[in-house]
């Protein structure tokens, strides 16, 4: 392999130095990084841009900074591996926005990710008398910012103690239909059976002669409340069946006992369920039910009542970004002379901060939106913000990807603020797929040069020039102009093509009397950040599974069209689990076959275990007991930070030596485990069913991960693909097409890697299914059957379809993102160059340009 390598000393510039990195798939890799410039780690998906940026640079940095701390300090902080590398010169202080840790805490907001609601809380203790009401100041007339956080004994309603309200089964959504008897179609609570007390009511309206075939709104008043509300202290007596899972017969129970009626049944399952996915049965006959006390705010009455610049707190942080920024200005002009000592430095932090969310996509965002509201792109867009708030220079910034879920409208922003942070005398570290971004950068580090094992390895570090000089970099194909273009056939929708219809949609800021989606057909919701593509997609999702089921939500009037729909998968990006055991082969549920496969030797047959015997995370098989099958130890290291170390018993592979002696096609258990998904596909052609499994993981372009990969390690891009690969198995494996809904499955994705992914979904296409995508990508927009734009701005600006139809009519229309599917078209790069976003190496010439004109500059030429 052939490396250019530019000399950075050369340059004049002082340098990070990293030597001998061997981090995951690292191999053994030495590069010089320009400090004070704009650096982009570019490659393919899983080369090692991340293991090189974040996981060796930022967490060593971390690390350094732990060391300063006392060990008293330090046993409360959670550890981080120490990376695998010899020796870092020159690397000062670090922030990272890592796409693989997003905060979903329920109660994070924007308000909070940010640290705004720590300068609001300031300013609404320290400035009240602005515009306060004397009636309902604290007794001693001291306010402090903990009066502002509903989070604090002191800011929190004594009512919901800062909740805000709780989950409350309603009436409505239990009985759906009551135009139809009880148990045939008025209640989906009770069109399975879901708790014990199904079985009563049929006891009780025979105690009370009651009709069940009758509808359910011609039943007596008193039986209807009952079976809501409960029996009180009467009894009812029941007969009960209770199937046994491992038996053909039942159990008979007779009981007496009084009915807690339905609302109260649903509440107590939903509080007994011991996960979220349990939870989430329980959520369509439930809402949530805002505090009186507090109105739903969760704060105290002093939070409620203080105002400034005419606003109580919980008001201000429900209107939008746009309009605080309005607000502090109405602030800053009201500040009295006294005031503006203490006043001023807040309010120029908090509108640095403002503006940063603004430039970002995200002034559509009300402060208190909480951080499971927001979209992944949302997400880390806003924990970018909060990075790049500060003031500081000399620090080393890394941006894992943070051109995630923006709409090309929005990037240039992204581009100013980077090459802003440089200017300021930081050092950028920018991990990124989009050429038009890299080709703006100063310095390029370029891995590969395949993915996973085939990567690691560094193919340039040098000017974007360089990378697009390189002869095998699939980077510098794109740099140079010259990569190819996404090819996907279209499907048309014509006279035959069914619709699945929306009628009377309000979600979110998304309102419309009627929105369509072509049946077996791809459609792409596009529109600028926020603009109501994730609540449009999540409105679909919700009212299509709710129809399936029988029920109804409060966002849609109706869906039709339903006729060819059968079930409803969503792709997003959420974690696969927060626990390290799980891992693409057991997600996939290729390892459940694997098991089987090894209980099926003869070895095994011989010593009478089963498959169950070979899994990791079941106690009395083969797993190492030392390590309960993790393969590592936390050692408690008392006023020390714990510690991972590989388990001395098993040395690390998870099962005891009686398991490792048994083996399939030469392979251990463990070592299965070990292989990637593109080297599993090409030793398990057999079974079938694993070897499609394989197959339509490899398909997605995660041939590269490790079956046995901490699925806490996946990137949230990488979670979405291994989901794709799932609902491409459900929809190949059904005898009923199904809707698929994914938001933005090509974020995170090398430009060479979408084409796999749109390959993917017209897979499903094939077996008949219907595929809707929110995507900010536009060549993915152009390839789409049909086109939904949403927009014309974001938040309340935004919400309606603004354009439809095939891509090539809404590039005729005028919207943000018809513009960009017209520069496409024409072969016109979608980020137009500003004044001022040039940097060092003439790199954004390089990106306007179709090819490389002329030769790079001078270098290093190391052969490996």
């Amino acid at each position: 392999m052939t490396a250019f390598v530019r000399d950075v000393a050369s340059m004049g510039c002082e340098a990070i130095e990293v030597v001998g990195a061997r981090t995951n798939n690292l191999r053994d890799v030495s590069v010089s990084i320009p400090k004070g410039w704009l650096t982009a780690f570019t490659g393919v998906s899983g080369s090692g841009k991340t293991s090189l940026a974040i996981d060796t640079l930022h967490n060593e940095a971390q690390l350094r900074y732990l060391e300063g701390l006392s060990p008293f300090v330090r046993q409360y902080i959670t550890q981080r591996n120490r990376p695998k590398v010899d020796r870092i010169l020159g690397l000062g202080a670090t922030l990272a926005v890592d796409q693989r840790r997003l905060n979903r805490n329920p109660r994070s907001t924007v308000a909070t990710i940010t640290g705004i609601d720590g300068h609001l809380g300031l300013l609404y203790s320290r400035l009240p008398g602005i515009d306060a009401d004397p009636a309902t100041e604290s007794g001693d007339g001291h306010l402090t910012t903990a009066h502002f956080n509903r989070d604090t004994p002191e800011g929190s309603c004594a009512d919901c103690h800062g909740v805000g309200g709780r989950w409350q089964a309603q009436e409505d959504l239990v009985i759906t239909h009551p135009e139809l008897p009880l148990f045939e179609g008025a209640s989906p609570w009770y069109a399975k059976w879901r708790s014990g007390e199904h079985a009563f009511v049929p006891a009780l309206a025979e105690k009370r002669g009651v009709d069940l075939g009758r509808p359910w709104q011609s039943l007596p008043e008193e039986f209807r409340r009952c079976v809501l509300y409960g029996t009180g202290e009467e009894k009812v007596k029941a007969t009960v069946d209770v199937p046994n899972k491992k038996e053909t017969v039942s159990v008979t129970y007779t009981l007496s006992q009084p009915l807690r009626g339905a609302l109260a049944e649903v509440e107590r399952v939903f509080v007994n369920a011991q996960t979220s996915s349990a939870k989430q049965r329980y959520l369509p006959y439930m809402r949530k039910q805002p505090c009186g006390t507090c109105g739903g705010s969760g704060y105290d009455q002093v939070a409620r009542s203080v105002r400034l610049g005419g606003l109580t707190y919980p008001d201000l942080l429900e209107v939008d970004v746009r309009e605080v920024c309005g607000w502090a200005e109405r602030v800053a002009g009201d500040l009295g002379t006294r005031q503006r000592e203490v006043g001023e430095p807040l309010l120029q932090d908090l509108g640095r901060r403002l503006g940063i969310l603004d430039r970002l996509g995200l002034s559509h965002l009300q402060l208190s939106r909480s951080a499971v509201t927001l979209s992944g792109g949302e997400l880390q867009r806003t924990r970018l913000a909060a990075q790049l708030s500060t003031e500081l220079s000399g620090i080393v910034f890394v941006l894992d990807e943070p051109g995630t879920g923006l709409h090309p409208a929005d990037k240039a922003h992204l581009l100013d603020i980077a090459l802003e942070l440089r200017k300021a005398g930081n050092t950028v570290l920018l991990v990124e797929h989009d050429p038009e971004l890299i080709a703006r950068a100063d310095w390029v580090i370029d891995m590969g040069p395949g993915a996973g094992r085939l990567g690691g390895e560094i193919l340039v570090s040098g000017p974007p020039a360089d990378a697009a000089a390189h002869p095998t970099s699939l980077t510098g194909r794109y740099l140079a102009g010259e990569g190819p273009r996404l090819r996907r056939t279209r499907r048309p929708a014509g006279d035959d093509t069914g619709w699945v219809e929306l009628h009377g949609l309000r979600a979110h800021n998304v309102t419309a009397d009627l929105v369509r989606f072509p049946a077996g057909r791809l459609t792409c919701l596009t529109g600028v950040s926020g603009s109501g593509k994730s609540s449009l997609l999540g409105a679909l999702a919700a009212n299509v599974e709710a129809a399936l089921n029988g029920t109804t939500t409060d966002t849609v009037r109706q869906v039709t069209g339903l006729e060819g729909v059968d079930w409803v998968a969503v792709v997003d990006q959420e974690p696969l689990g927060r626990t390290p055991r799980s891992n693409p082969a057991t997600y996939s549920k290729a390892f459940d076959i694997v098991r089987k496969l090894f209980a099926e030797t003869d070895v095994a047959r011989g010593r009478g275990v089963k498959a169950s015997w070979f899994s990791f995370n079941t106690a009395g098989g083969g797993r190492c007991e030392t390590c309960t099958g993790y393969g590592r130890k936390l050692v408690d290291m008392h006023f020390l930070p714990d510690v991972w170390v590989v388990c001395d018993a098993c040395e690390g592979r998870r099962y005891k030596p009686e398991a490792l002696e048994i083996r399939y096609q030469g392979l251990a258990i463990d070592q299965v485990l070990e292989l990637t998904v593109a080297e599993a596909v090409e030793r398990f052609s057999e079974p079938r069913q694993l070897a499609e499994t394989l197959g339509a993981l490899n398909q997605v372009g995660l041939g590269y991960l490790q079956l046995g990969q901490s699925a806490t390690e996946l990137s949230g891009g990488e979670a979405q693909r291994l989901k794709l690969a799932s609902a491409i198995q459900r929809g190949a494996a059904g005898r009923k097409a199904g809707l698929v809904v994914l938001d933005e499955p090509v974020s995170g994705l090398h430009p060479s890697d979408i084409q796999r992914v749109v390959d993917a979904l017209d897979v499903l296409l094939d077996s008949g299914n219907t595929v809707v995508v929110a995507e900010h990508d536009i060549p993915v927009a152009a390839s789409a059957d049909w086109v939904i734009d949403l927009g014309p701005g974001a938040g309340p600006d935004g919400g309606a379809v603004i354009a439809e139809g095939t891509p090539d009519a809404v590039a005729t229309a005028d919207t943000p993102t018809a513009g960009f599917l017209r520069r496409y078209a024409a072969g016109l790069p979608l980020l137009e160059v500003r004044e001022g976003a040039h940097c060092r190496e003439g790199g954004a010439r390089l990106a306007s340009r179709p090819a490389l004109s002329s030769a790079p500059a001078p270098r290093t030429s190391v052969r490996r």
